[in-house]
C-alpha cells in the first residue's frame, strides 16, 4: 500500500496537490495584505482630506513627502500657463471615456505645480483655462510611474499627450522647474462658467472584494486538500481489497 502511494505517479500527484495548495493559499494572504493596503489608504484619506485647507508653502515647505502631505488640501493664489497645457488620455468617469486635462499653475511666489483641472469627455475640445490671477484649491497628489505592463508614453519633444502623471516626464515638456507633485482641482475662484472638466471623483471608501477574494482562495485549498484525502483514502481501499483477495484465493 505504502509503496503504491510512493510510485513515481503518485509522489508527482502529492506534490501537485502541495504545490498548488501553497500557491492558492499565498493568493489568499495577498488579497488579505491587499486588504490591510486598502484600509491603511482609507484610513490616511479620511485624515488627510479632513485637514484645514493650508497653503502649499505649509504643506510642503521644503521637501515633498508623499506619506505626510498626499490628499491634503491646499489653497494657491496664481495663474495657468495654457501654452504649456497637456492632456492624460484613457480615462473615464461615470461610464464615460475621455481625458484629464492638466495646466501648470505658477504661485505669486513663483512655485509652479501641475494642475489636474478635470474630466472632459472624448467628443469636446479641451476647455480653456481662466486667465488672470485666481485662487485654486485642491488636493495634493503623487506622481506616478509605469508599471512594468503599463503604456509606454512619447518622449518626443512637442508630445502632449501622457498615460499617467508622470510629473518628471511632464516637467519635460513644461520646460521648467516644477513640483514633484500634482494638485487635484477641488475649485476655481472665480469659478469658470462651463461644467467641464468634471472635478475627478476621491477614491471610494469601501474595503473591495480582497476579503471575500481571499475566502474564497482558502476555500479552493481546503477543496483540493479534501479532494486529495479522498483519492488517497479511495486508492488504499482499493489496495486492501486487492490484496485480500490475493489472500483468500
Amino acid at each position: 500500500m505504502v509503496r503504491t502511494l510512493l510510485s513515481p505517479r503518485w509522489v508527482l500527484i502529492h506534490i501537485g496537490v502541495v504545490a498548488l495548495i501553497l500557491i492558492m493559499l499565498n493568493f489568499g494572504l495577498w488579497q488579505l495584505n491587499r486588504l490591510e493596503e486598502k484600509k491603511n489608504f482609507n484610513s490616511v484619506l479620511r485624515s488627510h482630506t479632513s485637514t484645514p485647507v493650508q497653503t502649499l508653502d505649509k504643506a510642503v515647505p521644503a521637501k515633498w513627502n508623499k506619506a505626510a502631505s498626499e490628499w491634503i488640501r491646499v489653497s494657491i493664489t496664481g495663474s495657468y500657463n495654457s501654452s504649456k497645457a497637456v492632456t492624460i488620455i484613457n480615462r473615464s468617469q461615470d461610464g464615460i471615456a475621455g481625458y484629464n486635462s492638466v495646466v501648470p499653475f505658477t504661485s505669486l511666489n513663483n512655485r509652479t505645480i501641475l494642475v489636474n483641472r478635470g474630466f472632459v469627455p472624448l467628443v469636446m475640445p479641451t476647455p480653456l483655462a481662466p486667465i488672470g490671477q485666481i485662487e485654486i484649491v485642491g488636493y495634493l497628489r503623487a506622481s506616478q510611474t509605469r508599471s512594468a505592463l503599463g503604456p509606454i508614453d512619447s518622449k518626443e519633444v512637442g508630445n502632449t499627450e501622457f498615460q499617467r502623471f508622470d510629473v518628471p516626464l511632464i516637467s519635460a515638456h513644461v520646460g521648467k522647474t516644477i513640483e514633484p507633485m500634482f494638485l487635484q482641482l477641488i475649485q476655481e475662484s472665480p469659478a469658470a462658467d462651463s461644467q467641464w472638466p468634471a472635478k475627478v471623483s476621491l477614491p471610494p471608501l469601501d474595503e473591495g472584494t480582497h476579503l471575500s477574494y481571499a475566502f474564497q482562495w482558502f476555500f479552493f485549498c481546503l477543496v483540493a486538500l479534501t479532494a486529495w484525502v479522498v483519492v488517497v483514502r479511495r486508492k488504499i481501499l482499493q489496495t486492501n481489497a486487492l490484496v485480500q483477495a490475493q489472500t483468500s484465493a
